[in-house]
């Protein structure tokens, strides 16, 4: 796997480039996404996919558990469940989904981050975007390391019958870590792909215990590696049930509910 050039958590501009050449993504590389945003937006949020044909498409990636029940980490070829009591379990590939975004990852390209001190959010946000070759395709991203502080959240399960999402996530559960260490995983969308997909970053934290972790808000990393691949398409399969059939998608306001969803309270 192609290492870049430049110090931890930095890159010089021949350092830029040569990522971005090992971004470049092979034919047949795929996200496999099961179900849209706007379903959740919705609440739409009845399991719907087997987990086993989740991870026949994949073993890596992010999802949501039938009802809201946890987030899910998909990492090695494993589901997990991280729910709002604070614990980790793993998902019976019997359970369904409601949603779930999910790859095969072979990443071409690896980074050292935060030798030269703790690197935040925004900071890894803007180091990611500088290895970016094209803000049009879609990338699968994951860091293993140390972190000086994780702020995650897991939803509280619902029932029937389901509120938005934006209203759920008014009370959702958010949970401080501090130091931890373990694996942040996830994808970089497009813009125009908002209301399919999340935008931008969206990503899940799994300490390595497996014992903690869930959606993450925000986070500092002390040390670790940077690993990438770009795709070269997305598959979307969608919920061929009544309730996905007669919702109304266009009336929800993309951009600004989504955003918000994505934030901490």
């Amino acid at each position: 796997m192609p290492v870049v050039s430049g110090a931890p958590g930095t890159l010089d501009a021949p350092g830029a480039m040569a990522a971005a050449g090992h971004l470049q993504p092979a034919i047949g590389v795929s996200i496999t996404q099961f179900s849209v945003i706007h379903a959740l937006m919705s609440g739409l949020y009845d399991g719907v996919f087997p987990a086993s044909q989740v991870l026949a498409a994949g073993g890596f990636g992010i999802g949501c558990g039938h009802a809201l029940n946890g987030e899910l980490v998909f990492v090695d070829g494993e589901i997990f469940r991280c729910t709002s009591d604070g614990s980790v379990s793993r998902v019976d590939e019997s359970e369904r989904v409601p949603f779930a975004e999910v790859s095969v990852f072979a990443p071409t390209l690896s980074t050292p981050l935060g030798g030269s001190g703790p690197l935040d959010r925004t900071g890894f946000e803007s180091l990611v975007a500088s290895l970016l070759p094209s803000r049009n395709l879609f990338y699968a991203i994951r860091v293993d390391g140390d972190f000086d502080r994780m702020l995650v959240r897991e939803p509280i399960r619902q029932h029937h019958p389901f509120r938005p999402l934006l209203e759920v996530m008014q009370t959702q559960n958010e949970n401080e870590l501090g130091r931890t260490s373990g694996s942040l995983v996830g994808f970089w969308a497009p813009s125009i792909y908002q209301g399919i997909s999340v935008a931008g970053f969206h990503l899940h934290y799994l300490d390595e215990g497996r014992s903690v972790g869930g959606h993450s808000l925000d986070y500092a990393i002390s040390s670790g590696t940077l690993t990438m691949q770009a795709m070269s398409s997305l598959t979307v399969r969608l919920p061929h049930t009544p309730e996905f059939g007669a919702a109304d998608f266009e009336s929800i306001d993309d951009d600004l509910a989504i955003r918000r969803v994505e934030q901490s309270r």
